[in-house]
């Protein structure tokens, strides 16, 4: 479950850096459970394809897939990560961030893929 902080960090910085991306993250934020579906890992691996040292973000679950056999290394924001999922991608070298962490690294939204 989202905490209220992260609804206001949002907001703040929709309302003070005018950033788009910003502003995407807040409106998706604030959608139904229903419209934050999960992502795969399989599907967010086609997804980075070509976009190394970019972070991913996702506004919902990234969730395991077993039929990927090597995951590469990525560096993902999420709502959240199934067990699973976390463990692949941390063991491939890469990084579960929350959306308060990927605020203080990338406020504007650089070197993101939305």
């Amino acid at each position: 479950m989202l905490s209220d902080l992260c609804f206001q960090l949002y907001r703040f910085l929709v309302r003070r850096t005018g950033s788009k991306f910003n502003a995407v993250i807040l409106k998706r934020l604030f959608m139904s459970k229903v419209n934050k579906a999960p992502l795969s890992l399989s599907r967010l691996i086609k997804y980075m394809t070509g976009k190394e040292g970019k972070i991913a973000v996702v506004v919902g679950t990234v969730t395991d897939d077993i039929r990927v056999y090597e995951v590469p290394c990525l560096k993902v924001t999420a709502l959240r990560f199934t067990e699973t999922a976390r463990a692949r991608i941390e063991k491939a070298g890469g990084e579960c961030l929350t959306f308060d962490q990927l605020a203080l690294r990338a406020p504007l939204g650089q070197n993101t893929v939305c």
